[in-house]
């Protein structure tokens, strides 16, 4: 691999002079894309395990707002969700690094937040599907507040792609783009300014389509198969109509997706050698001690279940938890806790262990305190989480020789997912999380002609199998309807209270 140093990196960081600003709490933050904690998304993530959950907490309840890579990312980079990032879908049309979110929301972003307290602050790979679009400035584009930026044009690849190295292009054919991710945050430890904290976040491609593992991982997992739990081909009268239509059985062979499981976790390998070795360096730089460490993904992934093959964007466990472990400063060691967090939580978390004042534009709240207790000191609680997602028709994204191939409400039917539709229009939706310490519910409204609802216990029916909302009153449904309105309508601190139910 030839990498090297870029000049223009190495002439920022020596004209980076900055004054020592104390010991404020270093952060480094893996983004990954679209890996599942469900279907064993963390099973090649040794390392990480050892590394980050045996020397911190693992969340087990993390969840993220909306199951798609923008609108998700924007609400991580931000704290806001997507209804007020207006970040809706992958496009520039959907606000994806538009001119409209650099004009009203990345200026804003945590980046910009920690750098203006003193941090000096790094990111590399994935950062918005449309980043380096031309009607958004091109990869000459610097997002506001990264002293090194290293960011993927468009979406993610492994090979043959074009990374933006502040502001100029470099287009890499053969080398693996998470082991030169991590060749550049290796960089950036040895070479940032001593004396000030930094924050740097890595966002690997792993293991978002199209699977592609390092050449040095291609013979691993062999024999690996599908995750095969109670919802994977199961259908039902109960889900919204994009799972009821046709075909409503997936094939005998669908080896396709064993393929696609197996590659999957071939291509977390390289994610977890990236942990280890940026791990190793902060502590030979001796800053272990006062470094966070953060894993998580921008959204999850469903493979076969409910009939569906593959893709994200659905309202179910699969699609919207994901993994969450931190590690750091006064983190108990080797503990889980149950408590429910979001992608929202997370900007004003960060800010919160930095010892900066969180933003009034944040919609989410800091889970410092429970970050920081130990298992039966851990307190009660109920708090909300909300979901939001707006489905997409688009018939450049339907095959030619599906049946519906002229059907413009459609999105992502594919013949070699026998013509099984990814997202339709009508796939937009809204949902409520309701967690307490013994109970679990998820609701969700449709905007469709049906006004379609579902209803689950996830402490009684993990898997979403039965849609119980024939089962409750009217009244208890415009209960949850009104908590739907409220959050649809909330900014900033009025989002605060719905979450905790106050």
């Amino acid at each position: 691999m030839s990498v090297g140093r870029d000049p223009k990196i190495v002439l920022l960081c020596n004209i980076l002079a900055f004054v020592a600003v104390g010991s404020k709490p270093n952060f480094v933050f893996f983004l990954t894309d679209d890996q599942d904690v469900l279907l064993n998304g963390m099973v090649p993530l040794t390392r990480t395990h050892f590394l980050l959950g045996l020397r911190g907490k693992t969340f087990t309840n993390a969840y993220v707002n909306t199951p798609i890579c923008c609108p998700s990312r924007s609400t991580i980079l931000t704290g806001k969700y997507a209804h007020n990032t207006g970040v809706v879908n992958n496009s520039i049309a959907g606000n994806c690094s538009s001119r409209y979110w650099q004009r009203h929301q990345e200026k804003h972003s945590l980046a910009a937040n920690l750098k203006e307290n003193e941090y000096v602050t790094f990111y590399a790979g994935k950062y918005l599907n449309a980043y380096g679009h031309k009607d958004a400035g091109g990869t000459k584009h610097v997002p506001k507040g990264y002293d090194w930026w290293i960011g993927l044009k468009g979406n993610s690849r492994y090979y043959n792609y074009t990374l933006s190295l502040n502001g100029s292009a470099k287009f890499f054919k053969d080398d693996y783009l998470t082991d030169v991710l991590t060749k550049y945050g290796k960089d950036f430890l040895k070479m940032r300014p001593r004396g000030n904290p930094f924050f740097m976040m890595l966002a690997p491609p792993a293991c978002h389509a199209p699977f592609t593992p390092a050449k040095r991982h291609e013979h691993t997992f062999n024999g690996t198969k599908v995750v095969r739990n109670p919802a994977f081909n199961y259908t039902s009268s109960g889900k919204h109509w994009l799972v009821r239509m046709q075909p409503q059985q997936l094939p005998q062979n669908v080896s396709i997706l064993d393929d696609i499981q197996r590659h999957r976790l071939q291509s977390l390998l390289a994610v977890d050698e990236m942990v280890k070795t940026i791990v190793e360096e902060v502590e030979s730089a001796g800053e272990i001690n006062n470094t966070y460490f953060i894993f998580t993904s921008d959204h999850g992934f469903h493979i076969g279940q409910f009939s569906l093959p593959w893709d994200k964007r659905q309202p179910y466990e699969t699609d919207i938890r994901v993994p969450f472990l931190i590690s750091g400063p006064s983190i108990p060691h080797n503990t889980t806790d149950d408590y429910p967090i979001s992608a929202v939580d997370l900007v004003p978390t960060i800010l919160d262990l930095a010892g900066t004042e969180i933003p009034n534009h944040a919609d989410g709240v800091s889970f410092k305190q429970r970050l920081l207790e130990i298992g039966d000191e851990a307190q009660s609680y109920e708090k909300l989480i909300l979901v939001e997602y707006w489905g997409e028709g688009n018939k450049k994204s339907i095959d030619d020789r599906c049946p519906w191939k002229e059907d413009g409400n459609l999105a992502e039917c594919s013949k070699n997912a026998w013509c099984k539709c990814q997202d339709a229009r009508n796939n937009t939706y809204i949902c409520v999380l309701q967690f307490s310490y013994s109970s679990r519910l998820k609701f969700c409204s449709f905007d469709d002609n049906q006004s379609f609802v579902e209803l689950y216990d996830l402490e009684s029916d993990p898997y979403e199998l039965d849609n119980l909302i024939s089962t409750i009153t009217k009244h208890k449904i415009r209960d949850h309807h009104k908590i739907l309105h409220k959050f649809r309508k909330c900014r900033g601190k009025r989002c605060h209270g719905i979450a905790h139910n106050l």
